[in-house]
């Protein structure tokens, strides 16, 4: 093998080497994407029921309240 055949096999053991990280760095940006996508559903739907929850434990205090508000009245 002549120097230059070594020195052409190199560039395109380097170009195909190139061309992998290319492809390996845009299926990395794929998932990443996927992810953030998913991970923005998951947030908007626990956004949801933590809200469902402040709401529900609001109505628990309105209906103690009147519990109360009833219980005291019987009482006197």
């Amino acid at each position: 093998m002549t120097p230059e055949d070594l020195i052409q096999e190199t560039k395109e053991t380097i170009e195909f080497k190139t061309k992998k990280i290319e492809v390996i760095d845009k299926e990395i940006n794929e998932i990443k994407q996927d992810a953030t996508k998913k991970i923005e559903k998951l947030t908007g739907e626990r956004n949801q029921i933590v809200a469902q929850i402040i709401k529900d434990q609001g109505g628990i205090e309105k209906l103690e309240k009147l519990i109360n508000a009833d219980s005291k009245v019987e009482s006197k």
